[in-house]
């Protein structure tokens, strides 16, 4: 291909070095997003039993959510106005400054500001690899930049976990801690010195009003669903909570629409083929929760099995999902129709196998689980390299930062409704006796049973909605192509 035709095709051309670079540097920030998740919730027992505050254990995994899922939309909105490099660099340097910090210091109330202060920067550029990658490549390349995130998402999740627990058993927690930071100061430095910082052109106003909206919004239902189900959904608090979620969400929509610059373009949401994309995005990701809490639990609770056992239960799903995403997303960029058959892969084989789960018994073999959540890799595999550049080939180039930021959110509130979900099936089959071995294995059937319809329901999104609008869309790409 021609330079002038790739100019034609790729939103910020680059040479062949320095897209590449770039490239690295993108993969570097997702492993240090996987490695500061993994890495804080394989510590999280170290760090807060050194601080002797072992009762914050809740709170201090809220702290981790909350940050990411405020910030994700306000930083694709915020990308749009200081650029895409921009994005990466002042936010990363902050969560550098941030995790240096962490791993020295000692007392309660800083640490948890500061496990905030590195979910909401890890949030304002957690979409940008992403944006980037769907940028500076071709569209048929697209879906095979994103296959390699999702790899080093799962190299970074899971050898920073294993690193990190090698490292405390030898009393290193601080070189734990401060691990992270190291892919990130990579992805910094590559991404900020090759390239160009693409912005908006004119005047930019920020939308405080709806930040500030969007923020209360978030806070006030994600807070009350995460202690909900452990103070009581009836408690004074928590409807409150509720209350003031539902008012500033309101208040939301009121501002967005009156703003100049929204922080939200609502017009998004009147695309019924980009909101379907998130419809299943959310369906396709809300499988996780159950894999990673509810899995070991059946697996030690139920059959009896070693938590060295239940910590192997992964093994061969990590290691699919660093090798078969860049294949599926080799394969998807070669058709349009190859995408929704993906999504096709990514929800079937997330809602069966959490089906075949729900039937766990004492004599359930763990071999059940194992192929289970091996198959869930390839689905994970499949979402990670589909959904998100369907999306972004519905959008206009205007709106390709914040669309693209809304996937991200999409995900993270999915994660964060199917933790109080799953908790609320699992605790209205074990409230009368936690202990009791039939009552837990009712709960984690009734928490798989869940996680399968979902993913079902989005099967059917994919087959009855999504598919017919790409097909379409594919036909209207070929008659333009024609007339052209």
């Amino acid at each position: 291909m021609s330079n002038g035709q790739t100019q034609q095709t790729v939103a910020i051309p680059l040479p062949k070095a320095k897209k590449n670079l770039v490239q690295i540097g993108c993969i570097c920030m997702m492993l240090s997003v996987a490695m500061y998740g993994l890495v804080f919730s394989t510590l999280t027992a170290p760090i807060l039993e050194s601080v002797n505050a072992m009762g914050y254990v809740g709170l201090f995994s809220i702290f981790a959510a909350l940050g990411v899922t405020i910030m994700t939309p306000i930083g694709g909105k915020l990308g749009d106005i200081i650029g895409r490099r921009n994005i990466v660099v002042i936010p990363g340097i902050l969560c550098v400054i941030c995790g240096i910090a962490f791993a020295f210091v000692r007392s309660l109330v800083p640490l948890m500001v500061l496990r905030l202060l590195i979910s909401l920067t890890q949030g304002a550029f957690t979409a940008a690899p992403y944006i980037i990658m769907g940028l500076i490549n071709e569209r048929k390349d697209v879906p095979k930049a994103m296959g390699m995130l999702a790899a080093a998402i799962a190299v970074g999740g899971f050898g920073g976990s294993i690193i990190a627990g090698i490292l405390t058993d030898m009393n290193m927690l601080t070189v734990a801690i401060l691990m992270p930071a190291l892919p990130l100061i990579l992805g910094i430095v590559l991404i900020g010195l090759n390239m160009p910082n693409q912005k908006r052109e004119g005047k930019v106003t920020v939308d405080v009003p709806g930040i500030i909206a969007l923020s209360v919004t978030l806070c006030a239902i994600l807070l009350s669903l995460n202690f909900g189900s452990a103070i009581g959904w009836t408690n004074p608090v928590i409807i409150a909570g509720f209350a003031l979620g539902l008012i500033a969400f309101y208040a939301l929509i009121k501002v967005e629409k009156k703003a100049v610059e929204p922080l939200i373009p609502l017009a998004l949401f009147r695309n019924k083929n980009y909101t379907m994309l998130l419809a299943v995005g959310f369906a396709s990701y809300f499988y996780q929760n159950a894999m990673n809490v509810y899995a070991p639990i059946g697996a030690m609770q139920v059959m009896g099995k070693s938590a060295s056992i239940a910590g192997t239960l992964q093994m061969p799903r990590t290691l699919l999902t660093i090798i078969v995403p860049i294949i599926a997303g080799t394969w998807v960029g070669k058709k349009t129709s190859n995408m929704w058959k993906a999504m096709v892969g990514a929800t079937a084989l997330a809602g069966i196998p959490m089906l075949v789960m729900g039937f766990t018994t004492p004599s359930t073999s763990i071999l059940v689980y194992i192929v289970a959540l091996t198959v869930t890799g390839i689905a994970e595999s499949f979402r990670s390299v589909s959904i998100t550049p369907a999306a972004q080939s519905m959008l206009d180039p205007k709106d390709i930062g914040v669309g693209t930021s809304f996937v991200n959110f999409f995900n993270s509130l999915s994660g964060t409704v199917a933790a109080t979900v799953f908790a609320v099936a699992y605790n209205m089959n074990t409230a009368a006796d936690p202990t009791n071995v039939e009552f837990i294995q009712n709960g984690v059937n009734a928490v798989y049973w869940v996680a399968a319809i979902v993913g079902l329901v989005g099967l059917a999104i994919v087959i009855f909605f999504v598919r017919p609008q790409m097909s379409d869309k594919k036909q209207s790409e070929s008659v333009e192509q024609k007339a052209a």
